[in-house]
């Protein structure tokens, strides 16, 4: 005999309820801010956040966005660089025990129409008060940043790494003072892979993340450091199938059931045994 279930005791699974953006046309240089609000459960650490190119082959961004208890949650992108190479309408996908897609257009610089109206004439300086134009810096340096002891650590070593991946004047600025070490060099790591990556691998396992979309993302953060193995000379890469054994390496992973160097492992042998293929 079947039984009804009360509607009270009906499981609420995790979706994302809704998100915006500040605007719907982006540039170079601009800032893309995303805000929503998550049917909050506390056994999902993390909204994993995609931007996928007009083309659908590749990503703009990938990254992970913790929603408060209350279930928002904001974020802030830096829109331009070699991962916005296209222009037009990009996808932006949130994962969270569900999806839900927004569209933006991308146009890499702005061009304003001409008016028609003229400007007020320019009157050239006197040659008794010669121009001088001040240099310029993308970035405003902090000297007591250029000593041999930074980072200082007074703050966690994500902190340092969220700064590096997150704000175009922070990475020119480390850049220029570490020329020959990378942010992972300089903070003790020899092989890094953020935690809320085994958030990606779960909504992957469950299906809520393609395999394109799962290895495409693997790629863009081997490209972009944001997993960095030692020893691995990588390049842009693409995979036609995806090893079902491979499948169950990054659930295992993603819950605690192998270590991280045997996922690492994994993802090693599938580039060195050319089972992801380098265009």
């Amino acid at each position: 005999m079947l039984l009804s279930i009360p509607s009270c005791f009906l499981v609420a699974f995790a979706t994302v309820g809704d998100f915006t953006t500040d605007k719907t046309l982006y540039h170079d240089g601009d800032s893309l801010v995303i805000s929503g609000n998550v049917d909050y459960d506390p056994a999902r650490f993390s909204v994993i956040m995609q931007i996928i190119t007009p083309s659908g082959s590749g990503l703009a961004h990938v990254d992970s966005i913790i929603p408060k208890s209350n279930g928002s949650f904001s974020n802030t992108v830096h829109v331009g660089g070699p991962t916005w190479s296209e222009e037009g309408k990009y996808t932006i996908k949130l994962s969270y025990g569900g999806n839900l897609e927004k569209f933006i257009e991308y146009v890499k610089t702005s061009q304003p129409k001409d008016s028609g109206i003229s400007g007020p004439k320019l009157t050239p300086a006197k040659k008794s008060e010669p121009l001088t134009v001040k240099p310029t810096s993308p970035f405003e340096e902090n000297p007591k940043l250029r000593i041999l002891g930074f980072p200082s650590l007074d703050k966690s070593t994500q902190y340092y790494i969220d700064r590096y991946n997150g704000e175009p004047e922070y990475k020119l600025w480390f850049d220029s003072q570490f020329p020959e070490q990378t942010i992972y060099d300089i903070l003790g790591f020899s092989t890094y892979i953020p935690d809320w990556i085994k958030t990606f691998a779960q909504n992957w396992a469950a299906g809520e993340v393609s395999d394109q979309e799962f290895m495409t993302g693997l790629d863009f953060m081997l490209q972009n450091n944001i997993i960095v193995i030692p020893n691995l000379n990588y390049a842009h890469h693409t995979i036609d199938d995806v090893p079902y054994w491979f499948r169950n390496t990054a659930q295992w992973w993603s819950n605690d059931l192998i270590s991280q160097q045997e996922f690492i492992n994994s993802i090693k042998y599938l580039i060195q045994e050319d089972i992801i293929l380098i265009e």
